[in-house]
């Protein structure tokens, strides 16, 4: 089936649902566009007709693509007007062999349109040269706090398999699961997400999940992000964020979230303010430089969670922010304290870093220090250290010793003597 059939028959058929059948191979180079605002993006499909369902149950898709260097790419293009249209059983499988590297972008699904529905689909995408990937792109395109064309995007039962795997890397580089921008009121929940990125530096990352939009659900996730560096010794490869999260009022809880294999491991970072942290596992792996959570943002809850790393130079909880919550966390370094450079369970610094009530967190196997913390950081009480002989449980910033043990200045890359 060529691709102006499939556009026809998704945009022209009497039916509310479109069923694709048999597998579907796609050649694609340099053709076709279409200008969204100030963008010119290449939609390989186009779906231009609201309410369709589109159900891929007997069909498998095929995409080689030859040359996207001129222009951002997607094969499915979701226009403005086509409102509430359903994705459902999709098997897509994209690769991608550039002449060259690119600093262009290349999405499975680029949405542009108010409550898309991604239902029970697999989405495989890979290249063999630098290239930004990303798996879903939901683009509300306004940062506004009135609606924006995307809100109201879900994302459910799927699994997201995005790898950018080059020989070098000469430009900066992210690899996205799922990239919301600016769109609200989204829910992505019991899904797999996989993002790589191989990079030899932190100006390439992979990210499991990045979301600047309000009012976001994320639930029953797992959620991982690699950077290919699977022996954890040097800071100079790329970094790996599982959940990156800078919008407001986010719920994230009961997910599976790991940073895994690069130079900088985060499990989560999050810049959102009124953000709910319950309940999630979340890991920061095979690394030198590894941060469970990392939070930026006020008046947030971070409660519940089990977070671990097997990080050189482990931070599981660093917290720069005022006015939030943070009890009931259960933390470990999963690390020998031999191969360890430093290590702390809660680093809470900063002029931000005030008014918080940190409670009742049981922290193991922290080699430096369970918690640091500036005097000013608010009501700390009733935690639980359970490490080694000389792990100080509680010590104020102005701790010069303990300052120095953990400033990041002094990590560095580890380059075992070959026997």
């Amino acid at each position: 089936m060529a691709r102006n059939d499939i556009e026809a028959q998704i945009n022209n058929s009497l039916n509310r649902e479109v069923k694709l059948h048999g597998k579907i191979e796609l050649n694609v180079n340099k053709s076709g566009s279409f200008t969204v605002g100030k963008l010119c993006v290449k939609g390989i499909i186009g779906v231009t007709r609201p309410n369709v369902v589109i159900d891929g149950s007997d069909a498998e898709i095929d995409v080689q693509i030859s040359d996207c260097t001129t222009s951002d790419w997607s094969l499915f293009f979701v226009h403005p007007q086509a409102r509430n249209v359903t994705f459902r059983n999709l098997d897509i499988k994209i690769n991608i062999k550039n002449p060259a590297h690119s600093g262009r972008t290349f999405s499975a699904i680029y949405n542009t349109s108010y409550g898309l529905h991604v239902e029970n689909c697999n989405i495989e995408i890979a290249s063999d040269k630098q290239l930004n990937l990303v798996g879903v792109f939901n683009n509300g395109n306004l940062d506004t706090h009135m609606d924006t064309r995307a809100d109201a995007f879900t994302m459910a039962n799927s699994s997201v398999r995005v790898q950018c795997i080059a020989e070098e890397y000469e430009k900066e580089c992210a690899a996205y699961g799922i990239y919301n921008r600016w769109a609200n009121s989204i829910s992505v929940m019991n899904n797999f997400i996989y993002a790589v990125n191989k990079g030899n530096g932190e100006r390439q990352k992979a990210v499991g999940i990045y979301t600047d939009g309000r009012f976001g659900r994320f639930i029953g996730n797992n959620i991982k992000a690699n950077g290919t560096h699977n022996k954890g010794f040097e800071i100079e490869q790329a970094s790996a964020f599982g959940f990156f999260n800078e919008g407001l009022y986010s719920v994230i809880t009961s997910n599976n979230i790991i940073a895994e294999w690069a130079g900088k491991c985060v499990g989560l970072e999050n810049k959102g303010d009124y953000a709910v942290i319950e309940n999630n596992k979340i890991l920061a792996t095979h690394t030198i430089c590894g941060r469970s959570v990392r939070n930026f943002a006020n008046k947030c809850n971070i409660s519940g969670n089990v977070l671990t790393s097997t990080s050189r130079n482990a931070r599981l909880i660093e917290q720069h922010a005022g006015g939030c919550v943070i009890s009931r966390n259960i933390m470990e370094v999963l690390m020998a304290p031999s191969e360890c450079q430093s290590g702390c369970g809660i680093y809470a610094t900063g002029e931000n870093c005030k008014e918080n009530i940190i409670t009742e967190n049981v922290m193991y196997c922290v080699l430096d220090c369970g918690i640091f913390a500036d005097k000013t950081a608010g009501k700390i009480m009733n935690n639980t250290v359970v490490s080694y002989s000389e792990t100080v449980a509680q010590t104020w910033s102005d701790d010069t010793r303990m300052a120095n043990r953990l400033d990041e200045r002094h990590i560095r890359s580890v380059h075992p003597v070959e026997e």
